[in-house]
This record gives structure tokens, sequence and C-alpha cells, in this order.
């Protein structure tokens, strides 16, 4: 009878290994969701033409970037 088993030739590779998802804690997670609306906010006055308007909320954004490191 022959062996069910197949030979490591045979098989199929591993899938990759994945790292899990650092836990991010709710600070973190706030300062996320304030520096998305940020750049939703930039992204609207550029869709509106608003140039002006947009430099005004990417340099809250840089400072926001700047403040935290």
């Amino acid at each position: 009878m022959a062996d069910p088993t197949p030979s490591p030739s045979e098989r199929e590779p591993d899938p990759p290994s994945i790292d899990p998802v650092p836990d991010l804690d709710d600070a973190m997670l706030e300062r996320l969701e304030a520096d998305l609306a940020t750049i939703e906010a930039a992204m609207d006055r550029v869709d509106s033409g608003d140039l002006e308007g947009y430099g005004v909320v990417a340099a809250r954004l840089d400072d926001e970037i700047s403040d935290s490191t």
C-alpha cells in the first residue's frame, strides 16, 4: 500500500507568515482619526479650488505632526 503523505516536493509551500497588527490604544486611534479628518478637509479645499484654504489646513496638519514628535 502506498504512503498517502505527499513528499516534501509535492507539498504546497507554507503560506507566508503575517505579523499581527499591533495593539492601538484609544489615544493613538483618536490622533489618527483627527489626522484623517484634517486630510479630508484639505482635500475638500483642493476639490473646491481653494488652494489658500488648503494651505491653512495643510499647515495645521504639519503643526500637529511636529507637536507630536
